[in-house]
């Protein structure tokens, strides 16, 4: 119980009213809200009209212009930069990037508040949980996954936005930049750099400044990274746990009760049962509820592609381009190197690995469902019933992937092509 009062305070999952009353989903609505990307009309709060439509505008200009001050530094020291320091600037023009598309994709798209009010309306298994006691058994081991992967993706968001903003300061402090006169022979370390109309490198007021700067910019583009993730992969949790409900009702249809006669034929019992008329009718409406539940399952997945295909396939690219450029600053070896790069290395890796298993759950799942229909009775149905299955199998021949941009699946395949690709750059860069 200790542990539980942790992890979920003194919530109970038979004690809430909706989906939103879930800790975890506090969480992620706190976080997006602040990012003015919380679906607040459409679930019917609150909204300060006014104030999210200026916070939408303002991380708009605010992440162009960043994109713009990032490209200007770069421009204006390019021949006094280091390889350490330049490519550390060509991450955050990459990382800036994907936090532009996500604002222009998501926080002003009307179809991302549609898909995620359907969710938290329609979707979630709180609505589905007293079907069945196996319906009940599901969504307490998804409210559990979501739970644990929240507090883990929160933990992960605040131990790597202090470890970047962090290091820079310790290496000022530890190189003596923060005493008086402490930079006439080197420059302020920072974890954002950008062209500002004022001094940055060696005035005191000047870092001070650009350092509360940066670590604000810093948390919103975590925030930007990790939320929409967090809201993504709660999606995908509640869509694996819709297909493991449909299969456990196709793996446990109701077979017939009556006209059942059993043969000897060389030693073999060979069972020959047929549904009754009024059995029939009972086959026919649980057949179409699962045809019904598939259905939503389809159209669910079909919609979260659409709305976010493009932002993952921009974050394919960001992975891509990023992985090498990682690797690369890391194979110096050095101390200060290792200390700003592989935290960070590992973190991004692992952000690409963790998401492409998440949504390879809903392809390996799908692909079971095949199998659960035609194990179904339907030898013993009549005529029309066949037909029913022989449609429902048709439908379901067919794996659910989530597709990034409809052009690949987001799964375990693309992640090891972009670990592979990213890998074979490094290795050919290295070489020369």
């Amino acid at each position: 119980m200790g542990l539980r009062n942790f992890l979920f305070g003194n919530e109970s999952v038979h004690g809430i009213n909706s989906p939103t009353d879930h800790l975890y989903i506090k969480i992620l609505r706190f976080n997006l809200r602040i990012i003015g990307s919380w679906p607040q009309k459409e679930l019917g709060e609150k909204e300060p009209v006014a104030l999210n439509t200026f916070l939408k505008y303002f991380y708009l200009l605010a992440t162009i212009g960043c994109q713009l001050g990032s490209t200007a530094y770069l421009r204006a020291y390019n021949s006094e930069l280091t390889f350490l320091e330049a490519g550390h600037t060509y991450l955050m023009i990459f990382m800036t990037f994907v936090d532009i598309s996500r604002i222009l994709m998501l926080t002003f798209s009307k179809e991302y508040r549609k898909v995620s009010k359907e969710f938290l309306t329609k979707i979630h298994l709180f609505y589905f949980k007293d079907s069945s006691e196996y319906a009940m058994k599901t969504y307490k081991r998804v409210h559990l996954m979501s739970h644990l992967f929240t507090l883990y993706l929160l933990s992960q968001m605040i131990f790597g936005l202090s470890c970047f903003n962090l290091i820079p300061m310790y290496n000022n402090y530890v190189a003596g930049r923060y005493k008086s006169g402490g930079t006439q022979n080197s420059t302020f370390e920072h974890s954002l750099y950008f062209k500002y109309p004022f001094d940055t490198l060696t005035d005191m007021r000047g870092y001070v400044l650009s350092n509360i700067i940066n670590w604000i910019l810093s948390y919103l583009c975590a925030t930007w990274f990790c939320m929409f993730d967090l809201f993504l992969s709660l999606m995908v949790f509640n869509i694996w746990g819709h297909f493991k409900m449909l299969i456990h009702t196709l793996n446990n249809f109701p077979k017939p009760r009556s006209d059942t006669s059993c043969l000897i034929e060389g030693g073999l019992t060979v069972t020959s049962a047929k549904y009754s008329k009024e059995e029939c009718i009972e086959v026919l409406k649980k057949l179409k509820q699962c045809v019904d539940s598939h259905r939503m399952i389809v159209k669910f997945t079909n919609n979260v592609s659409d709305v976010f295909g493009p932002i993952l396939f921009c974050y394919y690219i960001y992975h891509q381009a990023s992985g090498c450029l990682l690797l690369l600053e890391c194979s110096q070896m050095t101390a200060p190197a290792l200390m700003r790069y592989l935290p960070l290395t590992l973190i991004s890796t692992q952000q690409l690995i963790q998401l492409s298993v998440i949504f390879e759950l809903v392809g390996s799942e799908s692909e079971k469902l095949l199998s659960a229909v035609y194990s179904i009775p339907w030898e013993c149905m009549d005529t029309s019933n066949r037909k029913f299955v022989s449609f429902f199998l048709m439908n379901a021949r067919e794996p659910i992937h989530v597709k990034a941009l409809g052009i690949a699946n987001v799964g375990v395949m693309s992640m090891a092509a972009i670990l592979r690709t990213s890998l074979s750059y490094f290795t050919f860069l290295r070489s020369i």
